[in-house]
Protein backbone atom coordinates (compact mmCIF):
# COMPACT_ATOMS: atom_id res chain seq x y z
CA UNK A 1 0.00 0.00 0.00
CA UNK A 2 1.05 3.31 -1.02
CA UNK A 3 2.73 5.80 1.97
CA UNK A 4 0.29 8.59 2.35
CA UNK A 5 2.75 11.60 3.19
CA UNK A 6 0.91 15.05 4.28
CA UNK A 7 3.20 18.18 3.97
CA UNK A 8 1.41 20.75 5.65
CA UNK A 9 2.20 24.75 4.40
CA UNK A 10 2.95 26.02 1.68
CA UNK A 11 6.20 28.48 2.44
CA UNK A 12 9.44 27.82 2.40
CA UNK A 13 9.25 24.65 4.66
CA UNK A 14 6.23 23.13 2.68
CA UNK A 15 8.09 23.56 -0.36
CA UNK A 16 11.41 22.14 0.44
CA UNK A 17 10.08 19.08 2.01
CA UNK A 18 7.38 18.14 -0.55
CA UNK A 19 10.02 18.42 -3.09
CA UNK A 20 12.73 16.44 -1.69
CA UNK A 21 10.39 13.53 -0.59
CA UNK A 22 9.35 13.57 -4.17
CA UNK A 23 12.76 13.69 -5.55
CA UNK A 24 14.06 10.75 -2.94
CA UNK A 25 10.80 8.59 -3.39
CA UNK A 26 10.22 8.63 -7.07
CA UNK A 27 10.59 5.28 -8.95
CA UNK A 28 12.03 3.12 -5.44
CA UNK A 29 8.75 3.03 -3.78
CA UNK A 30 4.68 3.55 -3.53
CA UNK A 31 3.90 6.74 -1.93
CA UNK A 32 2.02 9.70 -2.33
CA UNK A 33 2.72 13.29 -1.35
CA UNK A 34 0.16 16.11 -0.76
CA UNK A 35 0.62 19.57 0.22
CA UNK A 36 -2.13 21.39 1.65
CA UNK A 37 -1.88 25.09 1.60
CA UNK A 38 -4.39 28.20 1.85
CA UNK A 39 -3.00 30.35 -1.06
CA UNK A 40 -2.91 29.58 -4.70
CA UNK A 41 0.63 31.13 -4.83
CA UNK A 42 3.79 30.27 -2.87
CA UNK A 43 5.15 33.37 -2.04
CA UNK A 44 8.49 33.56 -1.09
CA UNK A 45 7.91 36.39 2.00
CA UNK A 46 11.87 37.19 2.54
CA UNK A 47 11.09 39.37 -0.64
CA UNK A 48 8.24 41.59 0.96
CA UNK A 49 10.97 43.61 2.27
CA UNK A 50 12.07 44.43 -1.15
CA UNK A 51 8.81 45.08 -2.04
CA UNK A 52 8.67 47.67 0.90
CA UNK A 53 11.82 48.98 -0.18
CA UNK A 54 11.43 49.18 -3.76
CA UNK A 55 14.29 46.58 -4.98
CA UNK A 56 11.26 43.96 -5.83
CA UNK A 57 8.03 43.52 -7.14
CA UNK A 58 4.36 41.18 -6.44
CA UNK A 59 5.41 39.56 -9.51
CA UNK A 60 8.54 38.56 -8.81
CA UNK A 61 8.31 37.13 -5.25
CA UNK A 62 5.14 34.24 -6.37
CA UNK A 63 4.66 31.73 -8.46
CA UNK A 64 1.61 29.03 -9.05
CA UNK A 65 2.24 26.44 -6.24
CA UNK A 66 0.78 24.30 -8.70
CA UNK A 67 3.59 24.22 -10.19
CA UNK A 68 5.22 20.68 -7.79
CA UNK A 69 2.62 18.66 -9.53
CA UNK A 70 5.48 18.42 -12.31
CA UNK A 71 7.75 17.14 -9.21
CA UNK A 72 5.18 14.17 -8.38
CA UNK A 73 3.72 16.78 -5.03
CA UNK A 74 -0.52 16.63 -4.85
CA UNK A 75 -1.21 20.02 -4.37
CA UNK A 76 -4.69 20.98 -2.37
CA UNK A 77 -5.62 24.70 -1.98
CA UNK A 78 -7.60 24.13 1.29
CA UNK A 79 -7.64 25.87 4.85
CA UNK A 80 -6.55 23.44 7.39
CA UNK A 81 -8.97 23.32 10.69
CA UNK A 82 -7.26 20.86 12.47
CA UNK A 83 -5.34 18.09 13.33
CA UNK A 84 -6.65 14.78 15.07
CA UNK A 85 -2.98 12.87 16.08
CA UNK A 86 -4.47 10.06 17.56
CA UNK A 87 -6.35 9.38 14.73
CA UNK A 88 -3.65 10.52 11.79
CA UNK A 89 -6.33 13.24 10.55
CA UNK A 90 -5.88 16.29 8.93
CA UNK A 91 -8.81 18.37 8.63
CA UNK A 92 -9.88 21.03 6.01
CA UNK A 93 -12.50 23.13 4.65
CA UNK A 94 -13.26 20.90 2.27
CA UNK A 95 -12.52 17.06 4.08
CA UNK A 96 -10.61 14.98 5.92
CA UNK A 97 -7.00 13.57 4.57
CA UNK A 98 -5.30 10.45 6.45
CA UNK A 99 -1.45 10.07 6.42
CA UNK A 100 1.52 7.59 7.53
CA UNK A 101 3.72 11.01 7.49
CA UNK A 102 2.88 14.05 8.24
CA UNK A 103 5.43 17.66 7.95
CA UNK A 104 3.57 20.39 9.50
CA UNK A 105 5.12 23.90 8.23
CA UNK A 106 2.74 26.27 8.74
CA UNK A 107 4.86 29.19 10.01
CA UNK A 108 3.49 31.87 12.56
CA UNK A 109 0.18 33.75 13.26
CA UNK A 110 1.03 37.36 13.79
CA UNK A 111 -0.64 38.58 17.04
CA UNK A 112 -1.28 41.92 16.84
CA UNK A 113 -3.21 42.62 19.23
CA UNK A 114 -0.93 41.79 22.22
CA UNK A 115 0.22 45.03 22.97
CA UNK A 116 -2.53 48.19 23.19
CA UNK A 117 -2.70 50.11 19.78
CA UNK A 118 -0.09 48.00 18.10
CA UNK A 119 -2.65 46.48 15.27
CA UNK A 120 -3.68 50.00 14.23
CA UNK A 121 -0.48 52.32 14.31
CA UNK A 122 2.74 52.51 11.99
CA UNK A 123 3.18 49.68 8.44
CA UNK A 124 4.73 46.26 8.03
CA UNK A 125 6.52 44.17 5.22
CA UNK A 126 5.02 40.91 6.86
CA UNK A 127 2.67 40.71 4.38
CA UNK A 128 2.30 41.31 0.60
CA UNK A 129 -0.60 43.71 1.26
CA UNK A 130 1.81 45.44 4.35
CA UNK A 131 4.51 45.93 2.08
CA UNK A 132 2.82 47.76 -0.47
CA UNK A 133 1.47 50.00 1.66
CA UNK A 134 4.71 50.64 3.83
CA UNK A 135 6.57 51.27 0.48
CA UNK A 136 3.45 54.25 0.06
CA UNK A 137 4.87 55.77 2.92
CA UNK A 138 8.10 55.48 2.30
CA UNK A 139 7.66 57.51 -0.77
CA UNK A 140 6.22 60.48 0.75
CA UNK A 141 8.30 60.82 3.88
CA UNK A 142 11.23 63.32 3.28
CA UNK A 143 11.53 64.54 6.77
CA UNK A 144 11.65 63.30 10.71
CA UNK A 145 11.96 60.27 13.07
CA UNK A 146 11.33 56.99 11.54
CA UNK A 147 10.92 54.25 14.67
CA UNK A 148 11.30 50.76 13.86
CA UNK A 149 9.54 48.88 16.71
CA UNK A 150 10.49 45.27 17.89
CA UNK A 151 7.83 44.19 20.51
CA UNK A 152 9.45 41.36 21.50
CA UNK A 153 11.78 38.22 20.74
CA UNK A 154 12.45 36.15 19.30
CA UNK A 155 10.43 37.47 16.34
CA UNK A 156 10.15 36.56 12.92
CA UNK A 157 13.36 36.43 11.27
CA UNK A 158 15.92 38.15 13.60
CA UNK A 159 17.96 39.87 11.47
CA UNK A 160 15.45 42.07 9.28
CA UNK A 161 15.28 45.06 11.82
CA UNK A 162 19.04 45.11 10.86
CA UNK A 163 18.97 45.03 7.51
CA UNK A 164 15.66 47.53 7.38
CA UNK A 165 17.23 50.45 9.76
CA UNK A 166 20.90 50.78 8.20
CA UNK A 167 19.39 50.29 4.78
CA UNK A 168 16.81 53.24 5.39
CA UNK A 169 19.62 55.78 7.54
CA UNK A 170 21.94 54.83 4.39
CA UNK A 171 19.47 55.67 1.19
CA UNK A 172 18.02 58.64 3.33
CA UNK A 173 21.75 60.25 4.04
CA UNK A 174 22.68 59.66 0.60
CA UNK A 175 19.33 61.50 -0.51
CA UNK A 176 20.73 64.11 2.10
CA UNK A 177 17.12 64.25 3.48
CA UNK A 178 16.56 65.39 6.97
CA UNK A 179 15.66 62.11 8.30
CA UNK A 180 16.41 60.01 11.51
CA UNK A 181 16.26 56.14 12.01
CA UNK A 182 15.91 54.40 15.39
CA UNK A 183 15.51 50.86 16.16
CA UNK A 184 13.48 49.76 20.06
CA UNK A 185 14.27 46.59 20.58
CA UNK A 186 14.33 44.43 23.47
CA UNK A 187 17.27 42.69 22.04
CA UNK A 188 20.33 43.41 24.28
CA UNK A 189 23.06 43.00 21.42
CA UNK A 190 22.31 43.46 17.85
CA UNK A 191 22.21 39.50 16.83
CA UNK A 192 24.23 38.63 19.66
CA UNK A 193 22.34 35.24 20.36
CA UNK A 194 24.25 34.25 17.44
CA UNK A 195 28.10 35.42 17.95
CA UNK A 196 29.83 38.38 19.07
CA UNK A 197 31.55 38.38 15.98
CA UNK A 198 27.57 39.32 14.54
CA UNK A 199 26.98 41.62 17.22
CA UNK A 200 30.15 44.11 16.76
CA UNK A 201 29.78 44.36 13.06
CA UNK A 202 26.28 45.54 13.04
CA UNK A 203 26.95 48.27 16.09
CA UNK A 204 29.98 49.35 13.63
CA UNK A 205 27.49 49.46 11.08
CA UNK A 206 25.02 51.62 13.18
CA UNK A 207 27.65 53.93 14.67
CA UNK A 208 28.86 54.72 10.59
CA UNK A 209 25.39 55.29 9.69
CA UNK A 210 23.96 57.13 12.51
CA UNK A 211 21.69 55.02 13.59
CA UNK A 212 19.98 55.40 17.20
CA UNK A 213 19.41 51.62 19.28
CA UNK A 214 16.93 51.99 21.87
CA UNK A 215 16.97 48.69 24.10
CA UNK A 216 13.40 48.51 26.32
CA UNK A 217 12.22 46.34 28.91
CA UNK A 218 9.10 45.84 27.80
CA UNK A 219 6.16 47.43 25.03
CA UNK A 220 3.50 49.05 26.88
CA UNK A 221 1.50 50.73 24.31
CA UNK A 222 1.88 52.42 20.77
CA UNK A 223 -0.52 55.75 21.33
CA UNK A 224 -1.03 56.57 17.27
CA UNK A 225 -2.57 59.70 17.77
CA UNK A 226 0.23 61.33 19.61
CA UNK A 227 2.87 59.15 17.84
CA UNK A 228 4.35 57.91 20.94
CA UNK A 229 5.59 54.25 21.63
CA UNK A 230 5.82 53.58 25.29
CA UNK A 231 7.62 50.61 27.09
CA UNK A 232 8.29 50.20 30.03
CA UNK A 233 11.63 52.09 30.51
CA UNK A 234 11.09 54.31 27.57
CA UNK A 235 8.71 56.44 25.73
CA UNK A 236 9.89 57.29 21.69
CA UNK A 237 8.15 59.61 19.42
CA UNK A 238 7.64 58.94 16.29
CA UNK A 239 7.02 60.22 12.55
CA UNK A 240 6.76 57.29 10.91
CA UNK A 241 6.61 53.42 12.60
CA UNK A 242 7.86 50.26 10.98
CA UNK A 243 6.70 47.57 13.53
CA UNK A 244 7.52 43.78 14.12
CA UNK A 245 4.55 41.64 14.94
CA UNK A 246 4.82 39.16 17.56
CA UNK A 247 4.52 35.68 16.68
CA UNK A 248 2.20 32.83 18.25
CA UNK A 249 0.67 29.47 16.89
CA UNK A 250 -1.18 29.06 13.61
CA UNK A 251 -4.95 28.99 14.73
CA UNK A 252 -4.85 24.87 13.28
CA UNK A 253 -2.23 24.06 15.92
CA UNK A 254 -3.23 26.57 18.62
CA UNK A 255 -7.29 24.88 18.41
CA UNK A 256 -5.95 20.92 18.03
CA UNK A 257 -4.95 18.99 21.27
CA UNK A 258 -1.26 17.99 21.57
CA UNK A 259 0.48 20.82 20.04
CA UNK A 260 0.40 23.78 21.98
CA UNK A 261 3.78 24.46 24.45
CA UNK A 262 2.70 24.47 28.03
CA UNK A 263 5.84 26.38 28.85
CA UNK A 264 5.42 29.14 26.09
CA UNK A 265 1.95 28.91 24.20
CA UNK A 266 3.47 31.09 21.21
CA UNK A 267 5.16 27.51 20.12
CA UNK A 268 4.72 24.17 19.49
CA UNK A 269 6.13 21.18 21.48
CA UNK A 270 8.83 19.22 19.96
CA UNK A 271 11.33 16.57 20.04
CA UNK A 272 14.21 18.97 19.01
CA UNK A 273 16.85 16.25 18.18
CA UNK A 274 14.50 14.80 15.31
CA UNK A 275 12.19 18.13 14.82
CA UNK A 276 9.24 15.55 15.55
CA UNK A 277 6.30 15.32 17.75
CA UNK A 278 7.60 14.05 21.15
CA UNK A 279 4.99 11.59 21.49
CA UNK A 280 3.99 10.98 17.59
CA UNK A 281 7.05 10.08 15.52
CA UNK A 282 4.94 10.32 12.33
CA UNK A 283 4.64 14.07 12.80
CA UNK A 284 7.69 16.38 12.02
CA UNK A 285 7.22 19.77 13.03
CA UNK A 286 8.98 22.12 10.79
CA UNK A 287 7.80 25.49 10.69
CA UNK A 288 8.61 29.05 12.49
CA UNK A 289 6.25 27.80 15.37
CA UNK A 290 8.36 24.97 16.18
CA UNK A 291 12.27 26.65 16.05
CA UNK A 292 12.12 28.30 19.28
CA UNK A 293 11.68 25.30 21.71
CA UNK A 294 14.24 23.46 18.93
CA UNK A 295 16.94 26.35 19.90
CA UNK A 296 16.83 27.53 16.55
CA UNK A 297 16.01 30.59 15.17
CA UNK A 298 12.74 31.80 13.63
CA UNK A 299 13.97 32.72 10.35
CA UNK A 300 13.90 30.51 6.72
CA UNK A 301 17.34 28.76 7.10
CA UNK A 302 16.27 27.10 10.05
CA UNK A 303 13.15 26.07 8.42
CA UNK A 304 14.95 24.75 5.26
CA UNK A 305 17.26 22.76 7.22
CA UNK A 306 14.48 21.23 10.02
CA UNK A 307 12.34 20.15 6.45
CA UNK A 308 14.98 18.97 4.38
CA UNK A 309 15.69 16.46 7.95
CA UNK A 310 12.44 15.50 8.48
CA UNK A 311 11.91 14.45 4.80
CA UNK A 312 15.49 12.38 4.71
CA UNK A 313 13.88 10.59 7.58
CA UNK A 314 10.84 9.77 6.38
CA UNK A 315 12.57 8.70 2.79
CA UNK A 316 14.59 6.55 5.05
CA UNK A 317 11.84 4.92 6.78
CA UNK A 318 10.50 4.27 3.67
CA UNK A 319 13.47 3.38 1.59
CA UNK A 320 15.39 1.38 4.81
CA UNK A 321 18.48 2.85 3.57
CA UNK A 322 17.97 6.55 2.58
CA UNK A 323 21.15 8.29 3.80
CA UNK A 324 20.17 10.53 6.92
CA UNK A 325 22.35 14.00 7.51
CA UNK A 326 24.48 13.85 10.96
CA UNK A 327 24.17 15.85 14.01
CA UNK A 328 25.85 18.93 12.46
CA UNK A 329 24.88 21.23 9.92
CA UNK A 330 26.70 24.20 8.48
CA UNK A 331 24.47 27.16 7.14
CA UNK A 332 25.20 30.08 5.56
CA UNK A 333 23.47 33.55 6.89
CA UNK A 334 23.47 36.30 4.09
CA UNK A 335 21.75 40.02 4.70
CA UNK A 336 21.55 42.93 3.26
CA UNK A 337 23.88 45.42 5.00
CA UNK A 338 23.49 49.20 4.60
CA UNK A 339 21.84 50.67 1.53
CA UNK A 340 24.08 48.90 -1.18
CA UNK A 341 26.22 46.23 0.98
CA UNK A 342 25.50 42.34 1.95
CA UNK A 343 26.72 40.58 5.04
CA UNK A 344 27.40 37.09 5.29
CA UNK A 345 28.71 34.14 8.22
CA UNK A 346 28.89 30.61 8.42
CA UNK A 347 26.70 28.86 11.19
CA UNK A 348 27.37 25.47 11.63
CA UNK A 349 24.36 23.61 13.94
CA UNK A 350 25.03 21.02 16.41
CA UNK A 351 22.77 19.30 18.24
CA UNK A 352 23.96 19.09 22.36
CA UNK A 353 22.20 18.10 25.15
CA UNK A 354 18.56 18.62 24.82
CA UNK A 355 18.36 21.22 22.12
CA UNK A 356 20.59 22.80 18.95
CA UNK A 357 23.32 25.13 19.32
CA UNK A 358 24.39 27.41 16.50
CA UNK A 359 27.95 28.72 16.40
CA UNK A 360 28.35 31.23 13.81
CA UNK A 361 31.62 32.87 12.75
CA UNK A 362 33.84 33.87 9.29
CA UNK A 363 31.55 37.34 9.23
CA UNK A 364 32.42 39.10 5.99
CA UNK A 365 30.62 42.05 4.24
CA UNK A 366 30.69 43.15 0.90
CA UNK A 367 28.30 44.17 -2.20
CA UNK A 368 29.24 40.79 -4.11
CA UNK A 369 27.03 38.80 -0.71
CA UNK A 370 23.99 41.80 -1.59
CA UNK A 371 23.98 40.64 -5.16
CA UNK A 372 24.00 36.98 -3.81
CA UNK A 373 21.75 37.02 -2.01
CA UNK A 374 19.25 39.05 -4.24
CA UNK A 375 20.25 36.34 -6.63
CA UNK A 376 19.67 33.38 -4.52
CA UNK A 377 15.73 35.17 -3.51
CA UNK A 378 14.97 35.38 -7.24
CA UNK A 379 16.36 32.02 -8.83
CA UNK A 380 14.37 30.50 -5.78
CA UNK A 381 11.16 31.54 -7.09
CA UNK A 382 12.18 31.38 -10.70
CA UNK A 383 13.02 27.41 -10.01
CA UNK A 384 8.71 27.49 -9.27
CA UNK A 385 7.64 28.85 -12.59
Amino acid sequence: MAKRILVLGGGTGGVVAAKKLSSALRGKAEYEVTLITNSPYHEFQPLYADVAFGTATPEELRAPIKSLERRGVRVLVENVKGIDLADRVVRTDKGSYNYDYLVVSLGVRYDWDKYPGLRDAGYHNYTLDGALELARALAGFKRGRIVLLVPEMPHRCGMYPHEAVTLLAETYRNRGADVSVTLLTPEKEPMGVLSREFAEIWVRKYEELGVERVVHTGLVEVDAENRVVRASNVEEKYDLLIKVPPSTLPEPLALSEGFVNKQDPRWTVIDPRYFRHPEYSEVYLTGEHSMPPAGMPTAGIPVHFASEYAADMIASEILGGYPVPGVTKTMTCVGYYGATGGFAANCEALFAGQRWQLKCYAVSTSPILRVFKEAFYKAWIASMK
